[in-house]
């Protein structure tokens, strides 16, 4: 630990090696010129970095290169200007003081655009790349061509950042089809339709309230060749094994897009382990949205028993035994009379197995015992969602829109079980079927006013019915007859709410936001146990335990205030909500007043280098999940209920981030984060050897600590970006044992490691990184640790142009398990027939042929391996074709 943090020195103190050129930009009558262009530019006529010059004219660009540059100064109806610059050493300051720029004639006046050689064009809180001039002609789709625009990055999953932060949306011609899962678009998109590739700052997705609201948002929107523009493009894949393994693939995606309308179809179909959901996973599972448009968060559906398990932190394509379909429809049209139209809908079938063997040591007091499981999980879903969208322009200042979405879940288990050698099945089958709908008005007063009115309803009913067949009845009742478990669960929520905001910009560094807002929920659970023997008979018991019937009413009435400034150097954000809220849990009636503050205070150290401190009081409530009073059955011998009224559980956030550098050159950052929750729910568990009785407990004053350390440099001598990776989490918590006293554990976990990766686009290319993590839990009673180690190595060769590998090795060691070492191999080929517009890949996966994964985890009275079965090794041929 102590080489680490000296190496993180060393990163921090080579940062101010790098050389900065700063100056002021000045127009004819002696006025700083705001936003001007700042580009610096190589021999090569390549972009070494960009910026652009702020209110009072200073500008300042970092590079660690030496050499000879071309400084270009450009702006919006003034001549362009370009200045020599010569560094001959690193760690240089090269002031080049003001500099001069011509106002263009009113006869010449006309937007100054980057020329071929510099296809980047920076205007106010937007970023233009011309998209032919960053392709190289391997593209087949948006995310390869996103891949390669400087200050973008992709991750594994498809997600896109820009300066280090997340995009929310990516848009064709000013449409969002997909809001967050954009990457179905970006993934299968041809590029070579795109003309330009506009990244979005400060973005507002209510086009009224830009330049009111404090949005940070980033988006992504694709403008189109002319030629492009309504016709017909996309494209197919199909990839299969051997009939021998029996795998395929299937993946067709039609699109054809104009100013006024927008239309994208899909059709995904797999069992190659891939998961195809995530571009409509947001439409299922939608994220909480807190934005000025939504009222009511938490609002996720209620999940009383998951009889399924999938992988154990564990990616997919290694571990998810599938069979998925997936077929979704956008469209969106645009009205001469500015009323607009958007729909989606999705139809998908998933089944999923997974293979998991396990074993359990237990031990605590005079408690000693061990058990083994091997259990098969199956699972079907059906999903079928519906989602419209209507939303209309009144005025340049003021519109309406109404949302509804409708969708079935119907999902079907049938498990399989082996515990201590005693076979058991376990079938089941849950629906659920939600409607929500909303509606948004905008009224902009003027130009730095607005109010917004938003109301929702939302509407979910979910029934389960299970089957478990067990003997662990015949322990809690001792009749030796009962073996089968049938268990029915209904839970229903009902949520109406309204809000209205009232934003202001006070100047351009201030602004004010002040919300209004009521929300009424009502949540209903009732569950209920019946047991039979194997000739399906009842046998009847005092079940007074095993039946609830549980309605939640909670009525919250709040009003909200944000404000943020920015003086000079310094960032102020301040938020105060207040919070008045009755409840009533059965015949229990409550109410109180909760006052929940947040404040973040900023500082820009430099061009390049800031300092923020934030910090939060919040109130979190009970979900009816932590509320029911008698046992519910979660399967797998396990057991719940609560000990808990509602209850309104204050935590208390810190933080500390600091920040120096940037992404071209070099960076450092750290982030610090402390969490005190004063009050917080655990569990006080009773240990059996044949089954887990758990109650939810309320416990005071739990500690976490959170930390992330990176730093990034670019070695030129070996032409790759080098980063050092720290995480740090400690956490302390408190449960139960058999009724016992309290037991106080503190867990932590020290994650070290590096990653280079080339930054050269020739033949080859590479990615590197090692990681080790330490974790240590000690309790009262016990303690434990362990460590495990990740290695990676990926290649990339170009043998030509249209001829190319990749590899992937991967190499993972758990602490504490009789598996030594897992390795994985990938491989993949591509030939890409540019005049047909076609890729022909052969792709070997595990070609190591690993069967098994294990990993190690520990509590205070307990250890566990799990063992996963692993896909099996396959090699797979495709072919994809853009049309």
């Amino acid at each position: 630990m102590k080489q680490l943090c000296l190496l993180f020195l060393i990163f921090f103190l080579k940062i101010s090696a790098q050389t900065e050129i700063k100056g002021i930009i000045f127009s004819d009558n002696n006025s700083p010129v705001n936003r001007a262009n700042i580009i610096l530019l190589n021999t090569q006529n390549e972009i070494e970095t960009f910026g652009f010059s702020d209110k009072a004219g200073s500008f300042s660009v970092s590079t660690d290169k030496v050499g000879k540059f071309i400084l270009q100064i450009t702006s919006l109806n003034f001549h362009p200007k370009n200045i020599e610059i010569n560094i001959d050493y690193k760690g240089r300051k090269i002031d080049v003081g003001k500099i001069g720029i011509s106002k263009l004639k009113e006869h010449e006046i006309k937007e100054v655009v980057i020329t071929r050689q510099n296809p980047i064009k920076i205007k106010k809180d937007t970023v233009e790349y011309t998209a032919d001039k960053f392709a190289t002609g391997t593209e087949m789709n948006v995310e390869d061509l996103l891949k390669k625009l400087p200050g973008v990055k992709v991750d594994n999953e498809g997600k896109i950042k820009v300066d280090d932060k997340e995009v929310e949306r990516v848009m064709i011609e000013n449409d969002d089809l997909f809001e967050r899962g954009y990457q179905t678009l970006t993934q299968n998109m041809p590029s070579k339709s795109l003309e330009k590739v506009q990244v979005l700052k400060n973005y507002s997705k209510n086009k009224l309230l830009k330049n009111i609201e404090n949005s940070e948002s980033i988006a992504i929107n694709l403008t189109l060749k002319e030629e492009a523009k309504g016709k017909w493009f996309g494209n197919i894949l199909l990839a299969s094994t051997s009939y021998k393994e029996n795998m395929r693939q299937g993946k067709l995606n039609i699109m054809n897009f104009t100013k006024r309308k927008k239309l994208y179809f899909l059709y995904n179909q797999n069992n190659l382990g891939l998961n195809e959901m995530k571009g409509v996973e947001y439409l299922i599972n939608p994220s909480s949205d807190k934005d000025v448009e939504n009222v009511g968060g938490n609002l996720q559906t209620l999940s009383i028993v998951n009889l399924h398990r999938k992988n154990l932190q564990f990616e997919d394509n290694r571990t998810n035994f599938n069979n998925d379909k997936l077929g979704s429809f956008s469209y969106i049209y645009n009205f001469q009379n500015n009323w607009k139209i958007k729909m989606v809908s999705i139809f998908n079938e998933i089944e999923n197995r997974n293979y998991i063997t396990s074993v359990y040591k237990y031990n605590f007091q005079n408690i000693t015992f061990t058990n083994i499981e091997n259990n098969t999980w199956k699972q079907n879903n059906r999903n079928i969602v519906g989602k419209l969208e209507l939303s209309k322009d009144f005025t340049k200042s003021s519109n309406l829109l109404f949302y509804n979405k409708t969708s079935s879940l119907k999902e079907k288990n049938d498990n399989d079980f082996v515990f201590n050698d005693q076979f058991n099945e376990q079938y089941g089958e849950n629906k659920l079927f939600a409607t929500e709908s909303k509606l948004v008005y905008t009224k902009k007063i003027d130009s730095s006013k607005a109010i917004v009115a938003v109301a929702k309803h939302l509407f979910q009913n979910r029934p389960y019915n299970f089957y478990d067949e067990n003997n662990i009845f015949q322990f809690i009742t001792g009749n030796s007859d009962v073996q089968k478990i049938n268990q029915q669960i209904h839970s229903k929520m009902s949520f109406a709410g309204g809000k209205i905001s009232y934003l202001k910009k006070i100047d351009e560094d201030k602004n004010l936001e002040i919300q209004f807002g009521n929300e009424y929920k009502k949540e209903n659970l009732s569950s209920e146990i019946k047991l039979f023997n194997l000739q399906d008979q009842q046998y009847l018991f005092d079940n007074s335990e095993f039946i609830n019937s549980l309605n939640l009413e909670q009525n919250k009435l709040y009003a909200q205030l944000k404000y943020n400034s920015k003086i000079k150097k310094w960032k102020y954000d301040f938020g105060l909500l207040t919070e008045f809220i009755s409840s009533k849990n059965n015949k229990q009636f409550q109410k109180g007043l909760f006052v929940s503050p947040n404040f973040s205070l900023g500082y820009e150290l430099g061009r390049n280098q800031n300092i923020n401190l934030f910090g939060s009081r919040k109130f979190s409530e009970t979900r009816l999940n932590n509320l029911f009073q008698n046992y519910i059955y979660q399967g797998n011998r396990s057991f719940h209920k609560s000990n808990l009224n509602f209850e309104m559980l204050p935590d208390i956030n810190l933080g500390l981030s600091y920040n120096i550098g940037d992404e071209l050159s070099k960076s450092f950052r750290i982030n610090i984060h402390y969490l005190k929750n004063e009050k917080m729910i655990a569990n006080n568990t009773f240990i059996n050897p044949n089954y887990n009785f758990n109650q939810s407990i309320l416990v005071k004053n739990n500690h976490s600590f959170f930390s992330n350390l990176e730093a990034r440099k670019y070695l030129k001598f070996l032409k790759s970006r080098f980063s050092l990776l720290g995480n740090i989490m400690i956490s302390s918590y408190q449960n139960s044992i058999n009724n016992q006293p309290l037991i106080k554990t503190k867990f932590s976990n020290y994650k070290i490691g590096f990653e280079m990766k080339s930054g050269w686009l020739k033949k080859i290319n590479y990615e590197l990184g090692y990681d080790w993590t330490f974790n240590k839990m000690i309790s009262e009673i016990n303690m434990n640790d362990y460590t495990d180690h990740k290695v990676f190595f990926n290649l990339y060769y170009n043998f030509t142009d249209n001829f190319r590998w990749e590899s992937k090795l991967e190499y993972y060691q758990f602490g504490n398990t009789s598996q030594k070492t897992t390795q994985f191999l990938d491989v993949k080929i591509d030939y890409i027939l540019k005049d047909y517009k076609m890729n022909l890949f052969l792709k070997g996966n595990n070609l190591l042929n690993s069967n098994t994964i294990q990993r190690y985890s520990v509590t205070n009275v307990s250890e566990s391996v799990y063992t996963q079965r692993l896909l099996p090794l396959h090699v797979v041929f495709g072919i994809n074709k853009n049309f």
